[in-house]
């Protein structure tokens, strides 16, 4: 039983705060896919994911790699916008 509550705190989920494992986690993504930058998407009434921003952010800044925030519901009423922002936040890593 001891195991099985282990393997659950070792789960790197938004719900537990603060959850330094996502952030190692992201470190060690970023590093090992030497990524040009980062983009943090908030679903949209999901509080936890909402919550991760700031120290995400804060994360990319101190490695200087472009980071944006995306704001979704997951419904093509954003579509437009988004690509919008996501190229224009391509074009600035070029």
């Amino acid at each position: 039983m001891g195991e099985i509550a282990a393997a659950y705190l070792e789960i790197e989920c938004s719900v537990f705060s603060p959850n330094r494992c996502r952030e190692q986690m992201l470190q060690e993504l970023i590093d090992e896919f030497k990524v040009d930058g980062v983009i943090d998407v908030v679903l949209q009434a999901y509080h936890t994911y909402n919550i991760e921003t700031a120290s995400i952010r804060n994360l990319c800044k101190n490695k200087a790699i472009p980071y944006l925030t995306v704001e979704t519901d997951y419904s093509q009423s954003d579509s437009g916008q988004l690509t919008t922002r996501i190229a224009a936040f391509i074009e600035i890593m070029d």
